[in-house]
């Protein structure tokens, strides 16, 4: 069955090259390009997508903001591609449940192989990203991808209320959730979160 694919990207030039390499697939339909990220969850709202392309860095938001919110659609796997270069970004949207990541810079090919292994239970990394990711090493902290979300949006500031409206879940999840952040950070008050993610590296 053919997976319909949304490209979210600011750039005209990678969104018509990513357009060229799928032209020719069977498996896959690019049937929509998104130049906005404020645009993408309307939009969603009135279409379904299997797999939705996606780079972290947008002219309107943050892409990381972005899949912070479609981790809440079911069924909707995001793959990231990007041309940053930023190896705790990368393992950022991981631990947030991206389903794959590819850098602009690298062969075409490689989108096709993280498509096609976007059923798969592990993430695709294209060799350029797996080898700054291995060069960070693994995080001292696993996270889900329910609390890496919401740590994101803690540390732009987000209140519990604000990200439980974001995220779609009720005020006592939000509140569970950090408090797991809290012990798994070893830190006692909501307010040293965001510090000690910094200092081990994980934001």
């Amino acid at each position: 069955m053919t997976k319909k694919v949304l490209h979210v990207d600011d750039h005209e030039l990678t969104r018509a090259g990513c357009a060229l390499v799928l032209a020719s697939q069977d498996r896959y339909e690019l049937v929509h390009a998104l130049g906005k990220g404020r645009d993408v969850l309307p939009w969603l709202k009135d279409h379904d997508v299997d797999v939705i392309l996606l780079d972290i860095i947008l002219e309107d938001m943050s892409g990381l903001s972005l899949l912070a919110e479609l981790a809440a659609i079911p069924d909707t796997r995001v793959i990231i591609l990007t041309g940053q270069n930023d190896a705790r970004q990368f393992r950022f949207a991981l631990d947030m449940g991206a389903s794959g990541i590819v850098q602009k810079s690298d062969p075409g090919d490689e989108i096709l192989a993280a498509l096609n292994a976007i059923d798969g239970e592990t993430p695709y990394l294209s060799p350029s990203i797996a080898s700054q990711l291995q060069r960070l090493g693994a995080p001292p902290v696993q996270l889900s991808p329910r609390q890496a979300a919401i740590l994101h949006y803690m540390a732009n500031g987000e209140t519990n209320k604000e990200i439980g409206a974001k995220l779609g879940i009720a005020m006592p999840t939000v509140s569970f959730h950090i408090a797991e952040m809290r012990r798994k950070l070893g830190v006692s008050h909501n307010r040293k979160i965001v510090q000690a993610a910094k200092e081990i590296g994980l934001i």
